[in-house]
C-alpha cells in the first residue's frame, strides 16, 4: 500500500505539472498509469479501465475547482458561451459514463488509446498556430451538438475535455485566454458529472477493494490531488521559462508510447 501511495503522489506531481505547462487535462497521464497501479490494491482485471476512468474524473473535480475559481477571478469565463455548452457536456458525460463503465476492458482501452493518439497529434500540430481561421458563430445548436460530442469523448478518456473544449470555443471566435478559462469551468462540471456517473455505474460492486465508492478508488484520488494541486501552478509558471514547443513534442511522443503499450497489452 505504501508503494501505491508514493507512486500516486508522483503521478499527481507529474500530471499536475504537465497540465499546467501545456493546458491539458492530467487524465491523459493519470488513466494509463492507474491501469498499471490499481492491481496493487486489488482492483480486478476486468474493472481496471472503469476504475481508472472514474478515479480520474474524481481528481478533476478538485483540481478543476481551483482552476475554474482562478479563471473566474481573472474574468476569463465567458458565461454566455458556457451556459448551454456546460449543461450539454454534463448530461452527455453522465449518460455515456454508464455505458463506458459497463464496456469490456479491451474495448474501453482501445477507445482511450485512439483518443490519446488523436490528442497527441493535435498537440504537436498546435505548436504552429493556423492563420486565416474561419470563425463560426457559437449558436445554441452548435453548443448542444459540441457539448454532446465533447462529453462522449471525455467519458472514454477520463479527461476534463480541455483538448476538445478550448479549440471548439476558439474556433467560434472566443479569445484563447477566455476559451481556456471557460474550458476550466466546463471541466470542473464535467468532472463532477463523470464522477457521479462512474460512482453510480459501479455502485455495490463487491469486487471493488475497500475505500471505493462505485468505480472510484478514493486513496488514489487523495494522493494524486495532494500533489497535482500544487504542481499545476508550477507548470503554469514554467510556460514562460521552458521551451514549451520542444516539450510538447516530447510529451506527445510519451503519450503515443503509452497508448501503443496499452493497445498491445
Amino acid at each position: 500500500m505504501l508503494s501505491f501511495i508514493l507512486l500516486c503522489l508522483l503521478v499527481g506531481a507529474m500530471a499536475g505539472f504537465f497540465a499546467g505547462l501545456f493546458g491539458i487535462g492530467g487524465g491523459l497521464l493519470i488513466v494509463p498509469v492507474l491501469v498499471y497501479l490499481l492491481p496493487m490494491v486489488g482492483v480486478p482485471e476486468s474493472l481496471l479501465m472503469s476504475t481508472a476512468l472514474g478515479t480520474s474524473f474524481a481528481t478533476i473535480v478538485i483540481t478543476g475547482f481551483s482552476s475554474a475559481q482562478r479563471h473566474h477571478k481573472l474574468g476569463n469565463v465567458v458565461w454566455s458561451a458556457v451556459k448551454i455548452l456546460a449543461p450539454s457536456i454534463m448530461v452527455s458525460v453522465f449518460v455515456c459514463g454508464f455505458f463506458i463503465g459497463k464496456l469490456d476492458r479491451d474495448i474501453s482501452s482501445k477507445l482511450f488509446v485512439c483518443l490519446v493518439v488523436y490528442l497527441a497529434i493535435k498537440m504537436v500540430l498546435s505548436i504552429k498556430p493556423k492563420t486565416n481561421k474561419t470563425v463560426k458563430p457559437l449558436t445554441t445548436q452548435s453548443s448542444i451538438i459540441g457539448g454532446i460530442l465533447i462529453g462522449m469523448a471525455s467519458s472514454a478518456a477520463g479527461i476534463g475535455g480541455g483538448g476538445f473544449i478550448v479549440p471548439f470555443l476558439n474556433s467560434r471566435g472566443i479569445d484563447m485566454k477566455k476559451a481556456i478559462g471557460s474550458s476550466a469551468f466546463c471541466g470542473m462540471l464535467l468532472g463532477t458529472s463523470g464522477m457521479f456517473s462512474f460512482m453510480l455505474s459501479g455502485w455495490g460492486n463487491a469486487a471493488m477493494p475497500e475505500y471505493s465508492l462505485g468505480y472510484i478508488y478514493f486513496p488514489a484520488v487523495l494522493c494524486i490531488t495532494a500533489t497535482s494541486f500544487f504542481t499545476s501552478k508550477l507548470g503554469a509558471t514554467a510556460t514562460s521559462k521552458l521551451p514549451v514547443p520542444t516539450l510538447k513534442k516530447g510529451f506527445a511522443l510519451l503519450l503515443i508510447t503509452i497508448a501503443v503499450d496499452m493497445f498491445i497489452r
